[in-house]
């Protein structure tokens, strides 16, 4: 099977916790990136400001690394045919792992041989 890769969607950034004044005046006020609302469905399991950069999301996380270590940091792919992805992905032995529903997308992790994340999504509405 061949991967069909749509576009990176987003890219997660780990920065401290309760920083967040300080990631408004650099992200939003020095480079002038305009945050964007994050789904409702993140509600308060993600500590996380949405920024739109060049055509995709920047997610800048303040969740604290202990609580979800390497997620904090990964690299979102928009996939064709995500069900497949996965499947194929499972058939090769990956590690996956789930995230948490969002309406408007699928998505799920899986983990490279080093524990780096890696999100796949395809969106309902493409």
């Amino acid at each position: 099977m061949t991967i069909v890769y749509r576009r990176i969607n987003h890219v997660t950034l780990a920065v401290p916790a309760g920083e967040h004044a300080k990631v408004r005046a650099f992200y939003g006020g020095i480079l002038g990136l305009q945050e964007v609302q994050r789904p409702e469905a993140l509600g308060v399991v993600y500590d996380i400001i949405w920024y739109q950069w060049l055509g995709i999301l920047l997610h800048i996380d303040f969740t604290p690394p202990w609580t979800r270590p390497a997620e904090n940091r990964h690299l979102a792919l928009e996939v064709k045919d995500l069900h497949a992805v996965r499947t194929y992905l499972e058939e090769k032995g990956a590690e996956i792992r789930e995230a948490v529903p969002i309406p408007d997308r699928d998505r799920f992790y899986v983990l490279d041989p080093f524990g780096n994340y890696f999100e796949f999504i395809e969106m309902k509405n493409s």
